[in-house]
């Protein structure tokens, strides 16, 4: 006998299937066992690796023998916060990985949005061939406590001191102890701020793909003589609603302003708030912009 689950709002025929074998059925309630809903997606299971991307992007600098070597990171985390830890997963046949083996230490350098390109590129080299630090004439200061070199166009740095290393599958992660931080305190202070683009970390996405921090927004959680159900399912309404009013008066500017440059004048974007540049949702051949989108 056969036997398929059901949603609490589906009948069975009691025929059977197709080929006339008795089927049994259970409807259920529970949320475990219920059907994914309709426009969820599978994906293949490599898929996990760009679903926890998003975070700032790190250029790690490792030092061993007086041989320098940098290279772009994006799997990296805290693990504790008494002793501060971290740790970074790196490829097993990566430079890099032979470098902090040998020295049991490296360098976390937060990049900001000017060294963009230069992100993507040091991610092609290999440093056991070329001296990447070298090849993109990369500025660079003395550090605190580590002896790999800090790079000086970045917002943050974090020195490490490794005190674990653990084999994963294709990668090694080196688990750390923090011995140095220092920051930039036009970019950080308790935590990242939204200064002028250019102070901004970068964020990886994936392949050539980037972005960085635009907007703050402020949580509010329910009181203590609140009903949370009640409340947090009024305020999901809510913040649906806002972030649909606000697309459709997006939309609307847009589409005056793209009328406006069909007719050859200059675009006043003051107030319109892009997550990318006006050259990439207008055509301005033949009109020019004055003023500037809001800066969060």
């Amino acid at each position: 006998m056969r036997c398929r689950i059901l949603p609490p709002t589906s009948h069975c025929d009691p025929a059977g299937g197709p080929d006339g074998a008795p089927i049994l059925t259970f409807v259920t309630n529970d949320p475990l066992i219920r059907p994914a809903p309709e426009h969820v997606e599978e994906r293949p299971k490599a898929a996990a690796a760009r679903l926890l991307l998003g975070g700032p992007v790190v250029l790690v600098t490792s030092s061993y023998r007086g041989q320098a070597n940098v290279m772009p990171l994006a799997w990296h985390m805290p693990v504790s916060v008494d002793p501060p830890m971290v740790a970074i997963a790196v490829e097993q046949s990566r430079h890099t990985a032979e470098l902090i083996k040998h020295s049991q230490e490296f360098v976390l350098n937060f990049p900001t949005r000017p060294l963009l390109h230069h992100v993507q590129y040091l991610g092609s080299l290999h440093g056991d061939r070329v001296d990447k630090i070298d090849a993109t004439q990369l500025e660079t200061f003395g550090p605190m406590k580590a002896t790999a070199p800090l790079l000086a166009a970045c917002a943050a740095w974090v020195e490490c001191a490794v005190v674990e290393v653990m084999p994963l599958g294709d990668h090694i992660l080196f688990i750390a102890l923090v011995s140095a931080v220092q920051v930039d305190p036009a970019s950080f202070d308790d935590g990242w701020l939204l200064g002028p683009e250019e102070t901004r970390p970068l964020h990886y996405l994936g392949g050539t793909r980037y972005s960085f921090l635009s907007r703050v927004v402020e949580a509010r959680v329910p009181g203590a003589s609140d009903a949370p159900e009640r409340i947090l399912r009024d305020r999901l309404a809510e913040e649906l609603e806002l972030t649909k009013d606000a697309r459709e008066k997006r939309e609307e500017r847009l589409d005056a302003l793209k009328r406006e440059v069909e007719d050859g004048r200059a675009l006043d974007i003051t107030g319109l708030e892009l997550e990318v540049s006006p050259e990439n949702v207008l055509d301005l051949s033949r009109g020019h912009v004055i003023g500037e989108p809001p800066r969060p």
